[in-house]
């Protein structure tokens, strides 16, 4: 039997020579694992990482791509990685990835070639496009022409006039490389993606352009989500009884400059988006609505209201009957007179 000393000295170099021996095993399966070749079919082609993807569908959308054979390789990659978490949403252009390791990096980690941008719910195209050439420098006029050319529209599949109301309202991380059409897609798919839901949900019999137009105008009157369902009731009562809308958001679209008071003489402008003159909803949105405006168009409150009038704090009174709406007009003459004397 060895001495104790002696023993002890085996132990201590035993246990060193596996730890070292692990560790080589280890630092191989991560060098193997991260070192792993891949080619994507298509490297030119943008791939969307949609908002809330998981490692899983992640992993599929690259596999369907055709960058890799197996799943399990990209989602170990994550794991050693401790990167499971962390795929961050966005476009990726693939082109020069030659290893899961770049690949895992790239779409994981922050990058000054990313620009991150808010759309607001309810801004025009016109108020998208500035912001678009403020923060990633693309051309606004470009930018415009394409949300209004017929072929390029049609080619993402919106029969509409324009895109105006198919551009999502979102935070988006977007690449600096990207074109003013990449950016278009992007946001385009971001708003058919929710419109999907919708329209497994929706309680009205309006087609999806009539559904975003209705939002657009909802957006253009709520100040507040909890009266959306409220307002998109009373348009939607007055569509069923045949009845100008009388939306005066409408008239703000077809009005010159920034949104102002309007006057008894805009009400008379001739034009199909004016809801004073024309029944119906106008031809298309007058704006980008975001989701909870979506929602109420496609599910408004139950409600016998037919009219609503600002309280001049931004809520409404809502009426039923014409009288009972003049009266309310008239409270809000009045708090506008006692404001203008508080001045």
């Amino acid at each position: 039997m060895l001495p104790d000393k002696i023993q002890l000295n085996f132990n201590l170099k035993l246990g060193t020579g596996i730890s070292i021996i692990l560790l080589i095993v280890i630092f191989s399966f991560y060098s193997i694992i991260l070192s792993w070749g891949i080619h994507c079919q298509n490297p030119d082609l943008l791939i969307t990482i949609p908002k809330g993807s998981s490692a899983q569908s992640v992993a599929r959308l690259l596999k369907e791509e055709s960058c890799f054979d197996s799943e399990n390789i990209f989602k170990i990659a994550l794991t050693i990685t401790m990167n499971n978490k962390r795929i961050r949403t966005g476009r990726y252009n693939l082109k020069g990835i030659s290893s899961i390791g770049q690949l895992v990096n790239v779409l994981t980690s922050q990058s000054h070639d990313r620009v991150k941008v808010t759309l607001i719910e309810g801004w025009t195209l016109e108020q998208y496009a500035q912001e678009l050439k403020s923060s990633l420098e693309l051309d606004n006029h470009k930018f415009l022409r394409l949300c209004r050319d017929y072929n390029f529209t049609h080619s993402l599949g919106i029969e509409a006039p324009s895109l105006e109301g198919f551009l999502f309202p979102d935070t988006y991380i977007l690449l600096k490389t990207y074109t003013e059409g990449d950016v278009i897609r992007v946001m385009v798919n971001q708003f058919k993606h929710h419109m999907r839901a919708l329209k497994e949900l929706t309680t009205v019999n309006l087609n999806m352009r009539e559904i975003v137009t209705m939002a657009s105008i909802i957006q253009g009157e709520a100040m507040y989500e909890d009266e959306m369902k409220v307002i998109s009731s009373v348009y939607h009562n007055r569509l069923k009884k045949r009845m100008l809308l009388q939306a005066d958001p409408t008239i703000q679209y077809i009005v010159p400059g920034k949104p102002r008071r309007l006057y008894n003489k805009d009400l008379e402008i001739d034009d199909p988006y004016n809801t004073y003159k024309y029944k119906g909803l106008p031809p298309g949105p007058i704006n980008n609505p975001g989701l909870d405006a979506l929602n109420a168009a496609a599910n408004p409150a139950t409600t016998d209201y037919l009219y609503f009038v600002s309280n001049l704090e931004g809520r409404h009174t809502f009426t039923k009957t014409s009288n009972e709406h003049n009266k309310a007009k008239q409270i809000m003459k009045q708090k506008r007179r006692l404001k203008k004397r508080k001045i």
